[in-house]
C-alpha cells in the first residue's frame, strides 16, 4: 500500500466512522462530545497523514495489521457506551447507553424509572480519548517506511 492509498483509506475511516457514531448516538450530548473531543482527534490525524505525503506520496508502507483490532474493539467499545436515550438530560437526568438499551435494560426513547448503569455511563470520555489516542497510535505505527 502507498503513502496515498493509506491516506484515502484513512479519509474514508474517518468519515464512515464520524457518521455511524453520530448515528448511533442521536442524541445532544453524544453529539457535543463527538464534536468536542472526537473530531479535533481525527482532524488532527488526518490532516498529519495528508501533510506527511510530502513528495514521496508513492513510497510504500508498512501495514501493521496487530493493532487495528485493537482500534476497533475500542470503536465498539465507543459505541456501546455513548448515549442512546437522554430523555431528561437537559432537565438534569443521566442518559442511558446504547449498551443498556442494546441489552434490554432501557426503552430506545422516551422516559424510563430504570436504573441506568453509571460505570458504564461515565466511562464513555474515556474511551473516546482512548480510542483517539489508540487511532493516532496505529496510524503512526502503520505509516512507518518500508525498507
Amino acid at each position: 500500500m502507498t503513502k496515498l492509498d493509506f491516506a484515502w483509506a484513512l479519509t474514508g475511516y474517518v468519515l464512515v466512522s464520524f457518521v455511524l457514531f453520530l448515528a448511533t448516538s442521536f442524541t445532544t450530548l453524544g453529539w457535543i462530545l463527538y464534536v468536542l473531543l472526537l473530531l479535533p482527534i481525527y482532524a488532527v490525524i488526518v490532516l498529519a497523514r495528508w501533510l506527511s505525503l510530502g513528495r514521496n506520496h508513492g513510497d510504500r508502507i508498512r501495514t501493521r495489521i496487530w493493532i487495528w483490532p485493537v482500534v476497533l474493539v475500542l470503536q465498539v467499545a465507543v459505541l456501546l457506551t455513548s448515549p442512546g436515550n437522554c430523555y431528561g438530560w437537559s432537565q438534569g437526568d443521566r442518559c442511558y447507553s446504547n449498551l443498556q438499551i442494546v441489552m434490554g435494560q432501557a426503552p430506545r426513547s422516551g422516559p424510563s424509572k430504570l436504573p441506568r448503569w453509571k460505570p458504564v455511563e461515565n466511562s464513555f470520555h474515556l474511551f473516546i480519548l482512548v480510542y483517539g489516542a489508540s487511532l493516532a497510535l496505529a496510524v503512526s505505527l502503520t505509516g512507518a517506511r518500508e525498507r
